[in-house]
C-alpha cells in the first residue's frame, strides 16, 4: 500500500506501507501500488494528488484518506483507518483479477463502469458548483476523463443504455433548450407588451365610462377626475372604486393584477416561458445489474443497446399495449395512434468497415435525437438488434418520420466515411386498420413493406 504523507511528519509503523512525500517521488520509484492512502493533507491538496492518480496508469486504484482530517475530499473513495484501507484495496485487487480486462485502451464509458465495478457499492455523487454551466457535475468522472472526452455526455449515454441507474434523487434543475445552460434568471414583465417597466401602483375604476388606470392618472387640480370622460370622482363606491389591479406598465400603460414571468438564460440570453425549460433530475448514480453483466461479458460496446431509450419496454409488453390500443380504437375511432418501424439497413456492414465502437457512436447520436423527439407517452421496443418499433398514441407518424430522416442526414451523423442508413415505415390508426387486425398482424405488415 502506497502512503502519501507530507514531508516532516512522523512516520508511524504500518505494515505493507511504502511511504512517499509527493506524487513525483512515487512516480520516480518502481513500486507497484495495491492502493493509495493519504494522510496529513488538507482537502484541496488531497484532491490534487488524487487527480494526478486518476490520470495515471494506476487510475483504477483505491484512494483512501485518513479519517478526521478536516473537510473530506470530493475525489477520495472513502475515509477510513489504514487497516480498513488495506482490506478494501485487497478486495478490489481480487475483483480486478477476476475481470481480466485490458485497461490501456478503454474509452471513458468503460473506465467509469470498471471504476465502479471494482469498488464496493460505490455511487457517483453529484456536486453543485455555481460556475459550472450545468450547476451539477460529477467530480470523479471529470477526473477520469481525458482530453477531448465529455463527462456529461458519457454519463447521459450510460444512463440511457441502463448501464448506470439513479440511486438517490438530489435536485431538479431547469435548463435552456437553446444552449443547455442551467443558469436561468427569472424576471417579471408586463403580460401585454413584455416590458420590464412595471411597477406596483393603486388604480381607480371610473363608474361613468368604465376606465381603469393608475391612480396618478386621475389626480387633477387637487381632486380626482377621469382622464377619459372628465367625470369628477368625489365619492368612492358611488363615482368610482378601487379594483384588484396592482400593477401598471410604464411602456404601454396597461394595468393588470398579475405579472408574467419570463425565464432568461444568462449564457445565451434566450428568453422563454418557464414551462418551456428542460427539466432534469440530478441524482447519485450507481452501476446497474445490466452494467455489471455487460462489463463481465465484455459487451459494453454493444452498438444497438444505445437505441433502448427511457421509453423502452420489452417486446411482449409492447405487443400487449398495441393490442389494447387496437381494442380501444375499434370502439372509439377518435383514439388514433401510429406504429413505426425503423430498420437500420447497413449497420452490420458499417461494423465490419468502421468497427463496433464507431457504429455505436453513430447509433448513440441517433438515439439522442430520437429521445429529444419522443414524448413521455411514446413507447419503443426492439424485436431484433437492427429493428426499432415505436408506438405513438395520438400522434402523426409522418411528421416524426420526416424529422428522423433529417436527423439521419444531419452533418453530425453523416460525417462518418459511410453514413448510417435506415428505412422508416409507419401505419396510422384507424385509417390503416383492417378487419381482424392484431398487434402481430400490424407488425408483420410493416415488416413486409420494409
Amino acid at each position: 500500500m502506497v502512503v502519501l504523507r507530507p514531508s516532516g511528519q512522523p512516520v508511524p509503523a504500518q505494515p505493507q506501507a511504502q511511504v512517499f512525500d509527493s506524487w513525483d517521488a512515487f512516480t520516480r520509484s518502481s513500486v507497484q501500488p495495491l492502493g493509495f492512502y493519504l494522510e496529513g493533507w488538507d482537502a484541496s491538496a488531497a484532491d490534487d494528488l488524487i487527480l494526478q492518480l486518476r490520470r495515471s496508469p494506476w487510475w483504477d486504484r483505491l484512494a483512501v484518506v485518513a479519517p478526521g482530517e478536516g473537510k473530506a475530499s470530493v475525489l477520495a473513495d472513502t475515509a477510513a483507518p489504514y487497516a480498513d484501507a488495506v482490506a478494501r484495496a485487497e478486495r478490489s485487487l481480487a475483483v480486478r483479477r477476476s475481470l481480466r480486462l485490458a485497461l490501456t485502451d478503454m474509452r471513458l464509458e468503460e473506465r467509469v463502469l470498471y471504476f465502479l465495478y471494482v469498488r464496493d457499492a460505490m455511487e457517483l455523487a453529484p456536486q453543485c458548483t455555481l460556475t459550472h454551466p450545468m450547476l451539477y457535475h460529477y467530480p470523479v468522472v471529470d477526473a477520469l476523463a481525458q482530453r477531448g472526452e465529455d463527462p456529461g455526455a458519457c454519463l447521459a449515454t450510460l444512463v440511457r443504455r441502463k448501464l448506470l441507474e439513479p440511486a438517490q434523487l438530489v435536485d431538479r434543475t431547469r435548463h435552456c433548450r437553446t444552449c443547455g445552460s442551467a443558469h436561468i434568471h427569472y424576471i417579471d414583465v408586463c403580460p401585454h407588451c413584455s416590458s420590464l417597466q412595471i411597477r406596483k401602483e393603486a388604480s381607480l375604476h371610473c363608474f361613468s365610462c368604465g376606465h381603469v388606470a393608475p391612480e396618478s392618472d386621475f389626480h387633477h387640480d387637487g381632486g380626482l377626475s377621469c382622464p377619459q370622460c372628465s367625470a369628477a370622482l368625489r365619492h368612492i363606491g358611488v363615482d368610482y372604486d378601487r379594483p384588484l389591479t396592482q400593477y401598471a406598465c410604464g411602456s404601454c400603460h396597461h394595468v393588470f393584477v398579475e405579472t408574467t414571468t419570463q425565464a432568461r438564460c444568462l449564457a445565451c440570453r434566450t428568453s422563454c416561458a418557464p414551462s418551456a425549460l428542460d427539466v432534469r433530475e440530478v441524482a447519485s448514480l450507481r452501476l446497474s445489474a445490466h452494467g455489471r453483466t455487460a462489463l463481465r461479458a465484455g459487451q459494453i460496446q454493444e452498438s444497438f443497446a444505445a437505441l433502448d431509450t427511457a421509453n423502452y419496454v420489452e417486446a411482449s409488453h409492447f405487443r400487449r399495449m398495441l393490442d389494447w390500443a387496437l381494442a380501444v380504437t375499434t370502439r372509439h375511432p377518435e383514439m388514433r395512434f401510429g406504429l413505426m418501424l425503423i430498420e437500420f439497413t447497413n449497420a452490420t456492414e458499417l461494423i465490419e468497415e468502421l468497427g463496433a465502437a464507431r457504429v455505436f457512436l453513430l447509433l448513440d447520436e441517433f438515439a439522442r435525437r430520437l429521445h429529444e423527439l419522443l414524448r413521455t407517452s411514446d413507447i419503443t421496443t426492439r424485436t431484433q438488434e437492427d429493428k426499432l418499433w415505436l408506438f405513438l398514441p395520438f400522434s402523426d407518424p409522418a411528421g416524426l418520420s420526416a424529422r428522423l430522416q433529417r436527423a439521419l442526414s444531419d452533418q453530425t451523423v453523416a460525417a462518418a466515411p459511410s453514413a448510417l442508413q435506415a428505412r422508416i415505415r409507419h401505419l396510422q390508426m384507424p385509417q390503416d386498420l383492417r378487419a381482424g387486425d392484431s398487434a402481430a398482424a400490424l407488425m408483420e405488415r410493416l415488416l413486409d413493406q420494409a
